[in-house]
């Protein structure tokens, strides 16, 4: 009996992941731990009026949200459902709509304003877990599209590489309220890294299309 429970136990393999999903899930978890970061400053400026209707230097965020207290905490609370959400839901029917929705809340409580385009480029991503773009489906790119597949893996290393120094970066030397003046290296470098990080995220995305329709064909 165990051996053919064993036997029938499928090991680990980069082959059985939906390289769409994951890319996106990443993302969620990512832009969530740093909107919580965004959330512990403001809880630790205190009870005090937030700023309103512009993007605030003290916790580098916007809110609609009245102080940094209530800012702080209700941008930790969105910013654990968008990672539990991105996780268990995003797969589903209206996975991507939702996901959309907490991420214009995460906003306007003060969730940041650097992870707008990322959270973009996930919400559009997720529309398209399981149909990858039309043009990548085409007999026409042969070969081009299995060199694209291989490099998924180079490319979504690489990418979050670099996303991590620059998030390492901004919450070491240039977190929420460092005057720009003080740390003009630091800041280049960080937003240097993250803009690299960008670039190879759409690499791994359209790779990431190649590699889901690879796999489709072996199964």
């Amino acid at each position: 009996m165990i051996h053919k429970i064993l036997a029938q136990e499928k090991t680990f393999s980069w082959n059985d992941i939906n390289s769409t999903r994951l890319f996106v899930v990443i993302q969620g978890i990512i832009g969530g731990l740093v909107a919580i970061v965004h959330g512990i400053f403001a809880v630790l400026l205190g009870n005090k009026p937030a700023g309103g209707f512009i993007l605030d230097p003290a916790t580098g965020a916007f809110t609609i949200l009245p102080t940094y207290l209530i800012s702080g905490i209700a941008t930790i609370c969105v910013g654990l459902a968008l990672i539990v959400w991105t996780i268990r839901f995003i797969h589903l029917k209206n996975g991507p709509a939702i996901f959309l929705a907490i991420c214009i809340l995460l906003f306007l409580a003060g969730g940041g304003i650097a992870q707008v385009g990322f959270f973009l480029i996930a919400w559009l991503v997720s529309t398209r877990i399981n149909r990858p773009p039309d043009w990548w489906k085409s007999d026409s790119f042969g070969n081009i599209k299995k060199r694209w597949a291989s490099l998924w893996q180079a490319f979504l290393t690489g990418g979050y590489l670099f996303l991590f120094i620059g998030i390492a970066i901004w919450l070491v030397f240039t977190p929420p309220g460092t005057p720009l003046q003080e740390h003009i290296t630091a800041y280049l470098i960080c937003w240097t890294s993250l803009i690299a990080g960008l670039v190879l995220q759409i690499f791994t995305i359209v790779s990431g299309f190649a590699r889901d329709l690879e796999r489709r064909k072996q199964q």
